[in-house]
């Protein structure tokens, strides 16, 4: 019997089709996306709101990232100053930490 169940977030194995591939389930999402490149740089999920649009947070950090249902861009804030800047996937690849008022390295 085949699995062929996927979710939004997998990746489907381009042999079968499949998000299980050698028995295992993988749930990461796409290597090009915006919720795994929050993801690389520790944030977390947190919410999805009615329009779609998804939260992510470190709360160490005291930061948000709010995108689209497209995932076109990214917002991150410092939830203290609320200083914010959006950034595409192109250019939030290239970052590899997000210093905040709450922390910065």
């Amino acid at each position: 019997m085949t699995d062929t169940t996927t979710t939004a977030d997998s990746e489907a194995s381009p042999v079968t089709g499949s998000p299980v591939v050698d028995g295992v389930l993988d749930l990461r999402p796409p290597v090009e996306s915006v919720k795994r490149e929050l993801c690389r740089i520790g944030l977390e999920w947190s919410s999805t709101d009615a329009d779609g649009t998804e939260s992510w947070r470190d709360y160490q950090r005291g930061l948000l990232a709010t995108f689209p249902p497209d995932g076109g861009q990214a917002t991150l804030t410092d939830i203290k100053t609320n200083i914010s800047q959006s950034l595409t996937l192109a250019q939030l690849k290239q970052v590899t930490r997000v210093d905040t008022m709450t922390a910065a390295d």
